[in-house]
């Protein structure tokens, strides 16, 4: 009850009591008013819910600061039982760090010793700390911070690794199902919740992002398992702790669906109530954190770059369950490149649009300056500005939504010019390019460009963020043109994801030197869903000498029409004929289509499922996994 007399001393609202630093960065992603009256979640206490479940945890995620003030995460494990609160203010912990430095030699010490004695030291002698209690098998977590008292480290024993505190809890986080607005009513959460009413529930914070674990035991050979054959060090040494990550580090990273990080901010407005630490999680689908050189990169705040890796350090092994419905698909390497930021944003502007069904068209850009890519590759473009939903925090019915950026990848479906033999680069630059999409139900940006009608006046302008890709024909390093086209091709793909595959055969038509042996097999429900946009697109030779390059076969697996007979289509350009097939692909279909697939480079585009049927085919008929070249658009 004091605590909340003396926020209203100070004038903190009850309702805004982010502090300085939180609220600086609300308005720079322009969430102020959508959060301010959050902090209403914020407790100087326990709860009652919250003290009876940290008991049943085993481990326990703990920010401190080392003596020159940089917070460490370090993760806590035990028995259950290991954390309790006995009063709403106090936070227990007994335990035995089982990560520590084996007798041979100096190897991978936690800081946390050294900073629970030694850190960055306070008013009082008191360290600051942050922590958040997580329950991986049902997304629960609370979070909450405080001080260590010198008089409560109750025992730190180096030698056996034996660690027992008890750390003074200034701030907890949760949210409930009444909302507070007054102070009165402030009050009276406090006492009911001491009380134990069942009045006001008392939740988690957000679940998130959170992926589902279950706790197994470790395999008997795991270091964890030899333990007890340590002593602990906290001198860190410069055989383990560097300025930089090594490829092991990185690899780990680029595994991780989830990352632990702890920060600091020092409010003297608030000092009284919340030491100003924070231990949080931030998790995603793996590879949602990635490294740029000296930089962690991942969907929020930069950490400060000290770098510590502990191998075996758990005495037990989590196995994912779940990954949370909530996570941003990842992008994808290629993605991520900005096209040469310092010379400004290119911006395509829509100049045709080709409507070739009712769910399938071209859409014509022309851009503000050249830029390069090869086909088969594919365009980021920016539609951020149509992004009109604002801030949300959960939405159960429909989590993807909430994690929409509206930046769209789509292959590019024409193809660039080629340059002179003499040329430093197989692909010129170029200002135009082609972008053939089928209609999504309920996509935004599908219907949206589906939807619209040219207008001089209004011209439809959008940021084109980056060309990428490595699904190709011919290797995307210069060098001679289509110097590695191999001679031999088998293009298999599942509905739209023929589009990369009309970009690299209108590439391959003005290859000089030999032509090249292209046969496609394709699949889709119904003939007008990919048939007619593949002759349109290949309508006509596209090489400057007017004479094609290539042999092409096309085979059509039809998987919804209701024709028992095999029907040849005989179009009027160069392809030889187009064998349209009333019936599924198999493994058998596709060998009796592509008799000689075995000496073939082949490439395999389109929905997952159909991926992976393919990918099943070509097992069963022994073809080499290097001959095979995927591309699945899971960005």
């Amino acid at each position: 009850m004091a605590t909340a007399v003396v926020t209203q001393q100070h004038g903190i609202s009850l309702h805004d009591r982010w502090h300085s630093g939180e609220r600086r960065m609300q308005d720079l992603i322009h969430v102020r008013d959508a959060v301010k009256n959050s902090s209403s979640y914020f407790r100087p206490f326990m709860t009652t819910q919250m003290q009876d479940f940290v008991p049943g945890l085993n481990y326990f995620f703990i920010g401190t600061l080392d003596k020159q003030g940089r917070p460490w995460v370090s993760i806590l494990t035990g028995p259950l039982g290991f954390l309790h609160s006995p009063d709403i203010k106090t936070l227990e912990i007994k335990t035995r760090l089982h990560h520590s430095v084996n007798k041979a030699g100096p190897s991978d010490p936690d800081p946390l010793f050294s900073n629970l004695l030694n850190g960055e030291t306070f008013k009082d002698g008191k360290h600051m700390w942050g922590g958040v209690a997580l329950d991986f098998a049902n997304r629960r977590r609370n979070k909450m911070n405080g001080v260590l008292y010198p008089r409560d480290v109750l025992a730190a024993n180096r030698s056996s690794g034996e660690l027992h505190v008890r750390l003074t809890v200034e701030q907890t986080i949760g949210e409930n199902f009444l909302i507070t607005p007054t102070v009165s009513q402030m009050f009276s959460l406090a006492m009911t919740t001491q009380s134990h009413s069942t009045a006001t529930c008392m939740i988690g914070n957000c679940p998130k992002y959170i992926t589902i674990r279950e706790m197994v035991p470790p395999p008997p050979s795991s270091e964890a398992a030899r333990s007890d054959e340590s002593v602990y060090s906290d001198t860190p040494t410069s055989a383990n702790v560097s300025d930089e990550l090594s490829e092991e580090q990185q690899s780990i990273i680029k595994q991780a669906d989830c990352l632990f990080i702890s920060s600091r901010f020092i409010d003297e407005s608030l000092a009284d109530q919340t030491s100003g630490m924070d231990c949080n999680h931030r998790g995603g689908n793996p590879g949602f954190a990635r490294v740029k050189g000296r930089t962690l990169v991942f969907p929020d705040y930069s950490g400060n770059r000290d770098v510590l890796l502990r191998k075996a350090s758990l005495p037990f092994r989590m196995r994912t369950k779940e990954l949370s419905p909530y996570n941003p698909v990842v992008p994808s390497l290629q993605q991520r490149a900005i096209v040469e930021p310092e010379e400004g944003r290119v911006l395509a502007t829509l100049c045709e649009i080709a409507r070739h069904t009712d769910a399938i068209s071209s859409f014509h850009f022309e851009t503000s300056r050249p830029f390069h890519y090869i086909p088969g590759q594919y365009a980021v473009l920016d539609f951020s500005a149509f992004n009109s939903v604002g801030y949300q925090h959960m939405d159960p019915e429909n989590p993807q939504s909430l994690n929409d950026d509206f930046i769209r990848t789509w292959t590019i479906s024409s193809a660039p010019v080629r340059l002179a033999q003499s040329a430093s680069r197989e692909w010129g630059e170029t200002s135009r390019f082609t972008l053939t999409i089928k209609r999504k139900p309920g996509g935004k940006i599908s219907n949206l460009l589906h939807d619209l009608k040219l207008n001089s006046s209004r011209p439809f302008i959008i940021p084109l963020i980056s060309t990428g890709g490595s699904f190709t024909l011919a290797d995307t390093k210069p060098g001679p043109l289509l110097s590695s086209f191999p001679q031999k091709i088998a293009l298999i793909s599942g509905g739209i994801g023929s589009t990369p595959f009309i970009s690299m055969i209108r590439g391959a038509n003005q290859a000089a030197g030999p032509a090249v042996d292209i046969h496609w097999v394709m699949s889709a429900p119904h003939l007008e869903d990919t048939l007619p946009q593949v002759l349109q697109e290949l309508g006509a030779p596209v090489s400057p000498s007017n004479e094609t390059k290539i042999r092409l076969s096309m085979d059509a697996f039809l998987t919804r029409e209701s024709l028992p007979s095999t029907a040849v289509i005989a179009p009027s350009h160069s392809t030889d004929c187009v064998l349209v097939h009333y019936d599924r692909l198999s493994s058998q279909q596709l060998l009796r289509a592509i008799p000689d697939l075995a000496s073939r480079s082949i490439l395999l585009c389109g929905p997952e499922p159909f991926m992976d049927a393919v990918k099943q085919y070509l097992q069963e008929l022994d073809i080499s996994q290097e001959r095979i070249l995927t591309e699945d658009f899971n960005f």
